[in-house]
């Protein structure tokens, strides 16, 4: 009785498939930077005809700047990854293993992650500068509370889920290092 240690083999579909989630879910992502750096703008104006110094935002605002820049950046890569394997799947019989898979929602986990620290600390800064500026009232910040606890709930869910398929990656890349090994 002959045992197969031939590791699974994906192709340039499967591939496509990990970097299209990964661009997705950054995309969805960047949307929510992008709605929450409006709703505070609206706040900013509102704040400096109540004779707030714009200054008080200036935190939030490099915050939300950052933000966009690393979703920015993370969209444009997964979008030329996803290319790549969407150019190659048309063009070619190319096969990959669950190591490549694995660097795939690694990169796509990793980018995640960073946005949900980023909506930790926007949210953070968005308390206190309504704890600063009390006297505009809490029903100005509605808005971009709601925006924050959307864009935090997804990047938690977005990277439970990127990081099952990368653990699950790792799991099958790990065994077929031991099973080539032996």
């Amino acid at each position: 009785m002959s045992t197969n240690n031939t590791p699974k083999t994906y192709n340039a579909g499967d591939m496509l498939e990990a970097y299209s989630l990964a661009f997705e879910t950054t995309a969805q992502l960047q949307t929510l930077i992008s709605q929450i750096s409006k709703s505070t703008a609206q706040i900013k104006i509102y704040a400096q005809e109540s004779n707030i110094h714009p200054y008080t935002f200036s935190e939030l605002e490099s915050l939300i700047l950052i933000s966009q820049f690393l979703s920015e950046n993370h969209v444009n890569t997964f979008d030329v990854e996803r290319e790549k394997y969407q150019n190659e799947f048309d063009l070619s019989n190319a096969q990959y293993d669950a190591g490549d898979l694995f660097n795939a929602y690694s990169l796509a986990h990793e980018a995640t992650l960073w946005l949900q620290t980023m909506f930790y600390q926007i949210k953070t800064e968005a308390k206190a500068i309504r704890q600063k500026i009390v006297k505009l009232g809490s029903g100005i910040f509605t808005n971009l509370e709601r925006l924050i606890h959307i864009a935090e709930y997804l990047a938690d869910n977005h990277s439970d889920t990127l990081n099952i398929e990368r653990e699950k990656s790792e799991t099958e890349w790990e065994a077929n290092k031991k099973a080539v090994s032996l």
